[in-house]
């Protein structure tokens, strides 16, 4: 069976957003009477917070996933989370958005072209494929590393297990 579209966009962003909510669910344990004092942490003063590693994660994951099953855009998700549950839950209803994505639909999107906003006042005509590949998956990527970065900093004990747990359910269990 050859690899596609779905294999290299949708069944990645399960995974990413798996590791995400991983990631998050060790936050909460690490400060259980407290663990929304994360969602304004930083790596760096000029960086975004946790709140919106989590926010840009699930919205680029939702805008893909609308894009490559031809359906009109997702629901904005361009506030922030208030609360680690909150964070939770926005990733549940993006992961279940992937999970109804029909193979076949996506497949047939990624040769499809549209007009495709690139930042404030710039679209350019791209492909759903590469959308998926240069744009969303870069992306998505990113956040979820800067959120584990953020929680590490923070002294949540994540290792490199912890990073693939949405990959590989069950293989976390140590920080090794």
């Amino acid at each position: 069976m050859a690899h596609t579209l779905y294999d290299g966009t949708i069944v990645v962003l399960e995974g990413i957003l798996r590791t995400l909510s991983h990631i998050l669910s060790a936050a909460e344990t690490q400060r259980p009477n407290d663990p929304d004092s994360f969602l304004a942490a930083r790596l760096h003063d000029d960086m975004y917070p946790l709140a919106d590693q989590i926010r840009l994660a699930t919205k680029f994951s939702a805008l893909l996933a609308a894009r490559l099953t031809a359906q009109p855009e997702p629901t904005a998700y361009d506030n922030n989370p208030t609360t680690l549950a909150e964070g939770q839950d926005r990733i549940a209803m993006v992961l279940k958005l992937l999970r109804e994505a029909d193979k076949a639909v996506v497949n047939a999107q990624g040769e499809e072209s549209k007009p495709t906003p690139m930042g404030p006042g710039v679209t350019v005509e791209m492909s759903g494929a590469k959308y998926a590949h240069l744009v969303v998956l870069p992306n998505v990527y990113f956040h979820l590393t800067t959120a584990y970065g953020i929680l590490r900093k923070e002294g949540v004990p994540l290792g490199k297990r912890d990073y693939y747990e949405g990959f590989f359910p069950g293989m976390a269990g140590g920080n090794k």
